[in-house]
């Protein structure tokens, strides 16, 4: 039965998704771009055309058209446009966020200011200013900006625990540590941008949405992290079949998790809609590597392939069929 009703489910499914993410193009289009222009006509150069990327096509597009819709539906009320301001700024910092620790080598001092107290931080450069105007936006939009900023501190808690990954001999347990909370906590502050309190048990489920969401990341990013030298779960196991076994055990528990929450039993679907495909993509890029690994004399040795073979293209239609078999195949 649940493949049938994945199967008369999907077209509604990946319509909605459409429909968001148009809706959100347009917002940031009419909201968002003009104040990315005037960010590019004054840039000092400490913003790249990446940065602006990541805006307009990754965080700033999904994190309010795929998250943001998902809590919605959850709590079973549309998104208001100050959740959308917020949500949407929130999505803005977080490449600009990751890339001050990672790229920049700003002292983690003054990172942790601008997270606790943005209002008093003279910004520096142009993403220094572009990252404290769009965080004051998002606290100023949003119905409780202390817990924003009490879980930013957390995300970048977590972010100065990551650098542990590029140490050599770092245990699987503490890898695994490092990237729940990554994904985790990430979800959590994203979550603290919608207006309604938490119910029971919901921020165990959010926790676990982010942890298998960072581990779904981790798959995905397996030659540009062993290329780093990050250690990663998929970085450091050299048999498919050990990530697809934690992958279904971590997307098993998330689901379990849900289903436990506090809210009736349709919403809780129409959440699951909304993420699912997200996570099934994950399983696409397992099979890529599952067949690296059968040409290679059952080894999945990353230094044995090239970035054309790792690289798992979500954007080809063969992947996107794949993604459609996922959906119906995992009932949830």
């Amino acid at each position: 039965m649940g493949k049938i009703r994945n199967i008369a489910t999907l077209p509604r499914i990946y319509f909605n998704i459409v429909d968001s993410l148009k809706k959100q193009k347009q917002f940031l289009k009419l909201n968002i771009a003009p104040l990315l222009e005037k960010s590019m006509a004054e840039n000092d150069g400490s913003l790249s055309d990446k940065d602006f990327i990541k805006i307009n096509n990754y965080y700033g597009l999904a994190v309010p058209s795929i998250l943001g819709e998902a809590f919605c539906a959850l709590r079973g009320k549309d998104m208001t446009i100050e959740e959308r301001w917020t949500s949407t700024s929130q999505g803005i910092i977080t490449g600009i966020f990751d890339d001050f620790l990672d790229d920049h080598k700003l002292p983690e001092e003054y990172i942790e200011q601008m997270v606790k107290h943005p209002e008093v931080i003279e910004p520096k450069s142009s993403n220094e200013l572009l990252f404290i105007n769009f965080y004051m936006m998002a606290l100023d939009k949003a119905s409780n900006p202390e817990f924003i900023t009490k879980q930013f501190v957390k995300v970048h808690k977590a972010q100065i625990e990551s650098i542990e990954q590029e140490v050599i001999g770092i245990s699987e347990k503490r890898v695994w540590e490092i990237t729940s909370h990554k994904g985790g906590d990430s979800v959590l502050f994203y979550r603290e941008g919608f207006g309604n309190n938490m119910v029971d048990g919901e921020k165990e489920t959010m926790f676990q949405l982010g942890t298998l969401m960072q581990y779904e990341n981790d798959i995905f990013d397996v030659y540009k992290d062993n290329k780093s030298g990050i250690k990663t779960i998929p970085t450091t196991v050299n048999k498919v079949s050990e990530l697809r076994n934690r992958y279904l055990h971590e997307m098993d528990l998330f689901i379990g998790l849900c289903h436990r929450m506090n809210y009736p039993d349709n919403n809780i679907r129409l959440f699951l809609n909304r993420v699912m495909p997200v996570i099934n993509r994950g399983f696409v890029c397992l099979d890529q590597y599952q067949k690296l690994e059968e040409v290679n004399n059952g080894n999945f040795s990353i230094d044995s392939f090239t970035r054309k073979q790792l690289i798992c293209d979500m954007e080809k239609p063969k992947n996107i069929l794949k993604t459609f078999y996922y959906q119906i195949a995992n009932t949830y």
